[in-house]
């Protein structure tokens, strides 16, 4: 599979690369970003939690940690249908959410995330195969955040903004927001076909933007099946994001990027938020379920 994306290194020089950067924010709304600071080992464990919550954790006790209206926590694989015109999502998730980038506290309470005093138990509690990584995770939202940070300095001189950290200064690190770290799996095989009469079922993530500043993933090679909409409504407009190694020994792949509406609005669509979806295409080979880590970047909540 082609790359339709442009490579932008952000280890670079930011005024070598801004202007790369923005075109493809404008053109097409997704990037790969290479240069950031993860290793391929570390991204191995994190999928390797991962594989092990959702594989090898029993399906009552996941739901004892099921997501409430804070976006924290697990979604079974009946909650979510991002396409209402197609069937349900089918995969399931744990976020992680309440993070402090500054301290790496993440899952706080509510009462702790907004600087309130409460002697109840915590009410976001982390299941425990997760909660015993959860140094290793907190470290994971800390990068993930310094990274997405740094993608909007690059793209704030790309844009010329007269104040460089103006975009910066509304994502700061020990500020309440609603940013979160995501865990998913789409299973190789589904078995809810009752649900799907009628339907697409290779549609694993129905057509979505994200609503946020920015979205970073993970994906693992042979695990593609993000797609975007490069036109405007047809079908054959979709386009199959693949798998790309990074250009430096030991480093992970390039983080998947885009852009999400927030952003857009906030440069009055001059960054594009693109429609995105997974799919499982007929036919296509496949050996294992699909997982991907995303982070979802969100400004303070007082913006």
């Amino acid at each position: 599979m082609s790359n339709p994306l442009t490579v932008v290194d952000i280890s670079k020089p930011i005024a070598s690369i801004s202007e790369s950067l923005l075109e493809a924010a404008q053109k097409q709304g997704f990037l790969f970003v290479d240069g950031h600071d993860f290793s391929q080992d570390e991204v191995d464990a994190l999928f390797e939690i991962s594989r092990q919550f959702f594989t090898e954790t029993p399906v009552d006790i996941k739901s004892q940690y099921a997501i409430r209206s804070n976006n924290i926590g697990y979604t079974h694989f009946t909650n979510e249908q991002l396409d209402p015109n197609k069937a349900r999502d089918y995969k399931e998730a744990f976020n992680f959410g309440n993070i402090n980038f500054k301290t790496g506290a993440f899952n706080q309470s509510d009462a702790e995330f907004y600087g309130q005093e409460s002697n109840e138990a915590n009410e976001n509690a982390v299941p425990p195969i997760l909660e015993s990584h959860r140094e290793f995770i907190s470290r994971t939202t800390q990068k993930l955040h310094t990274t997405a940070m740094r993608i909007l300095k690059v793209m704030s001189k790309g844009l010329k903004v007269e104040d460089p950290e103006f975009f910066t200064t509304k994502h700061r690190s020990d500020q309440p927001s609603g940013c979160v770290f995501r865990m998913l799996r789409y299973p190789l095989v589904r078995d809810d076909q009752i649900d799907t009469q009628g339907y697409d079922a290779t549609i694993r993530a129905g057509a979505h933007t994200d609503y946020g500043s920015l979205t970073l993933l993970f994906q693992r090679q042979d695990q593609q099946g993000l797609e975007l909409q490069a036109g405007e409504s047809s079908e054959e407009d979709w386009v199959g994001v693949p798998f790309v190694k990074s250009r430096y020994a030991g480093k992970a792949p390039p983080l998947v990027v885009n852009f999400g509406d927030l952003l857009s609005y906030w440069t009055n669509g001059v960054l594009k938020s693109t429609l995105h979806r997974v799919k499982f295409s007929p036919g296509e080979t496949r050996e294992h379920d699909r997982y991907s880590i995303v982070f979802f970047v969100h400004p303070e909540n007082a913006y």
